[in-house]
């Protein structure tokens, strides 16, 4: 059975899920149901025959070792389709661009030379960008809260946490000069084994080459192809220089467009990336999934997102960091913070790269997510208002939760297994002074918004842990 044959016997409105698993990688996944509907559309409109043997084709520029030479696929997401020899003079279109070329089949005798077979290829008469709207021709992906919802569907964490996490796998493009992605890092105030889990989940869910492992060329019919630098993803637990490279300098050694960086951090780097998080472990629990079975629909969605660039007007920019400037100053002096704060690299980063652009990448990721091709400046306020300043507020106020229990009490307590919204209520309630009771477990409950038996279960760990006393029976002071 022919290509064509297999193509036309596929629905073609039809973006089937469920019913293949995707053994296979991203650039050399299989005919039907391992490609996306769109896909499946551009392989119907790659080749025409316009009369005799000559033929126009629409597809996407890869560069191969051999001069003059290009790979036309597709997809930007595949590595087979058809060799195009170009005169010696012409200057071949850039890398990743869509064009249309039109020419006739030849044979390539430098290639029959070595191997006596050539692979199919035509000789480009001419070739231009490719005018066809091709977006208007893509479905939308799953939106981004069921995005969440497929891919969090087994991980006890907040709403606001899970969306930012799905971000991940729809990235943000570039900007100006900057690889475009988006980062986000968890300070474990949780069990850190729970929260690998937790990541190494997430990256097993993408195939080898989308997560960092990808050689630098493919053996297309015996033709070196340089494997397309789009979009991966970096899960774990980086270094400090790693992820400055990504979070400060914006800039990826390995050469990818897009990288999407979802990292475990400690005190050194856990200011550095987009979105900076804290987990706390009443809010956190995963359950053991097999992520192969995530693979397919995430992986559709995820290149279909990298096809939709959502634009920004400068003065846009301009307006949304002048807001976030003073929401951070906000912050800065609500959590009593020097200046400092603000500097490159920093809690606050209020350079022009650091949190003003994090809003603008969260802004254009959700964008995305919801196939926006434009966006102003409510967007990025809102990215700000309703996502990034409450993940700020959140981290500042556990890690200083953190930091100021391993202060009293050392690092040897066990401050993962307490319930962080009893202990806060707890420090916020006891004054201090020599003669007091301490609050009461219905002042603790009501304050820290749980139920009075989880204040009472919390209250009873923590006694046995040595980090509290009762003075009078039913009031708590902290030690």
């Amino acid at each position: 059975m022919s290509t064509d044959d297999i193509y036309n016997l596929l629905h073609k409105s039809e973006d089937r899920l469920s019913d293949v698993a995707a053994a296979s990688d991203v650039f050399n996944r299989q005919f039907g149901s391992e490609l996306a509907s769109w896909e499946l559309k551009f392989h119907e409109q790659f080749k025409h025959r316009i009369s005799g043997m000559k033929f126009r084709y629409y597809g996407f520029a890869r560069y191969t070792h051999e001069r003059s030479l290009i790979l036309l696929t597709p997809s930007p997401w595949l590595t087979e389709g058809v060799f195009v020899q170009f005169p010696e003079d012409v200057e071949l279109p850039n890398e990743g661009a869509r064009i249309e070329v039109t020419g006739r089949h030849v044979a390539l005798p430098s290639f029959i030379e070595r191997s006596k077979s050539s692979p199919a290829a035509i000789f480009a008469d001419s070739f231009e960008p490719s005018n066809v709207d091709y977006l208007s021709d893509i479905l939308p992906p799953m939106n981004l809260k069921g995005l969440s919802r497929l891919l969090f569907e087994n991980v006890g964490m907040a709403e606001a946490s899970k969306q930012v996490f799905a971000r991940l796998f729809v990235s943000s493009p570039p900007f100006q000069e900057s690889v475009g992605g988006l980062t986000a890092g968890i300070q474990a105030i949780a069990s850190k084994t729970q929260v690998r889990r937790l990541l190494r989940f997430m990256r097993q869910i993408l195939p080898p080459t989308l997560r960092g492992r990808w050689p630098k060329t493919r053996n297309v019919s015996g033709i070196r192809v340089s494997t397309p630098p789009i979009w991966r993803m970096d899960i774990g637990q980086p270094g400090r220089k790693g992820m400055e490279e990504l979070c400060v300098k914006r800039h990826d050694p390995s050469g990818f467009i897009e990288v999407s960086l979802g990292a475990l951090t400690n005190q050194e780097t856990a200011a550095l990336p987009d979105v900076p998080l804290a987990l706390a472990s009443e809010d956190f629990w995963i359950e053991t999934s097999n992520p192969s079975q995530f693979r397919l629909p995430i992986l559709k969605s995820a290149i279909t997102f990298q096809m939709m660039n959502p634009e920004v007007s400068r003065r846009s920019i301009e307006s949304g960091t002048k807001h976030i400037l003073s929401k951070l100053e906000g912050l800065k002096e609500s959590f009593g913070l020097d200046d400092s704060a603000f500097a490159r690299g920093h809690l606050l980063d209020a350079d022009a790269y650091g949190r003003p652009l994090g809003a603008l990448r969260l802004a254009r990721s959700t964008a995305r997510a919801y196939w926006k091709d434009k966006i102003a400046t409510a967007d990025i306020k809102h990215s700000w208002d309703r996502v990034l300043e409450p993940a700020l507020k959140e981290f500042m106020d556990l890690t200083q939760l953190k930091s100021e229990t391993e202060r009293d009490w050392g690092k040897d307590r066990p401050i993962h297994k307490f319930n962080t919204k009893v202990l806060r209520a707890l420090r916020k309630l006891d004054s201090g002074g020599s003669s007091s009771l301490g609050p009461t477990l219905d002042e603790i409950s009501t304050e820290a918004g749980v139920e009075s038996h989880v204040a009472a279960e919390a209250l009873g760990k923590m006694k046995d842990s040595g980090v509290l006393y009762e003075p009078r029976i039913g009031h708590y002071r902290l030690v």
